[in-house]
């Protein structure tokens, strides 16, 4: 049993069906001539092994017949025979032909000057001849947001166009969003009939309500399983409003990591070790109740024989040294 746990999400790579870069196109190439397998190049650029093994063919000239499984040797070969071929020109000829996009390195510099001194939107996406929405894309898939309506919130965005639209039709989706966990095998859950599993099922107002009680549930489970015996729990967290087909999903398993568990997840009867220079262990009496992903505020057993209590506050997501458990789970 181990109460080092993390939550770690199973998500598409991060540039996952986003435009290909030249910078990419270029590591690719470096790999190949270098002998780098490429599962490897997949994972530096943030892509799937699969998407990688397509691009291959924007690396061979439209005259030439070469077949899928052939590309990838062939290729090498010919990066390491004429290390003068101009495959780049090739790959700008496949881009054009096939009508996709291609982020030259020229354009994607202008995109992130213009995003370090705020540009707003409606000159930035001029500038680089694309929508709005296109470099809004860029920006997430270069890691500086996480969403395209950060983009927004910073730079803006042109009332009627494809980048507006689409904010404002996710942010009045998220309006009367519900995030509906799902966590599967996990000690301490029912088991619903003739389910092959333990389920816990909840829906909640936010995703960080669902995030909140994913923790307590998994917490829980790794203060009362057999690792060698108990099933590592899946967990689902998945975003749906009325009418819509899909929405945001994310998914993971219970997975170890060092250093305590989460302060969310603390229990009445856990023994912390209390931050400070002399280390005290002291017995959680009491936990006041917070809104999810607040501040938690533990209530510690009196300091001796007197009457003097201490009272800790601890972030949500802050790591909390426990040291001895209670054997029974509070009521």
């Amino acid at each position: 049993m181990s109460d080092n746990i993390g939550y770690g999400e199973l998500l598409p790579p991060r540039n996952h069906g986003t435009t290909w870069r030249e910078s990419e196109y270029r590591l690719l190439v470096d790999h190949l001539r270098a002998g780098v397998e490429l599962a490897e190049t997949a994972r530096r650029v943030g892509r799937t092994e699969s998407a990688v093994r397509a691009a291959l063919r924007n690396l061979v000239p439209p005259e030439e017949s070469v077949p899928a499984g052939s590309r990838e040797r062939s290729l090498r070969a010919r990066l390491v025979a004429e290390p003068e071929w101009d495959w780049f020109a090739v790959v700008v000829e496949r881009h054009a032909n096939s009508g996709s996009g291609l982020w030259r390195t020229t354009d994607e510099h202008i995109v992130r000057i213009g995003w370090r001194r705020r540009t707003p939107m409606a000159v930035l996406a001029p500038q680089v001849g694309t929508s709005e929405l296109a470099v809004a894309e860029l920006l997430r898939s270069l890691g500086y947001v996480d969403s395209i309506a950060e983009v927004v919130d910073a730079l803006g965005a042109t009332p009627g166009q494809a980048l507006a639209k689409r904010v404002a039709a996710a942010r009045d989706s998220s309006a009367t969003a519900r995030w509906v966990l799902v966590v599967d095998g996990a000690s301490g859950v029912s088991k619903p009939r003739n389910a092959p599993v333990a389920r816990h099922i909840s829906v909640h107002d936010s995703r960080r309500a669902a995030e909140a009680e994913r923790d307590r549930v998994l917490a829980w489970h790794a203060r009362v399983s057999s690792p060698s015996t108990d099933a590592t729990p899946w967990w689902t967290i998945a975003e749906r409003s009325l009418g819509a087909r899909g929405g945001t999903t994310v998914a993971g398993v219970l997975t170890e990591r060092e250093g305590g568990i989460r302060a969310s997840a603390l229990a009445v009867g856990d023994v912390i070790r209390v931050p400070g220079p002399d280390g005290l262990q002291d017995r959680i009496i009491a936990i006041a109740p917070s809104a999810p992903g607040g501040p938690v505020l533990v209530d510690l057993a009196p300091v001796a024989h007197s009457r003097v209590r201490r009272v800790v506050e601890f972030a949500a997501d802050e790591v909390v040294e426990v040291v001895g458990q209670r054997q029974e789970r509070a009521s």
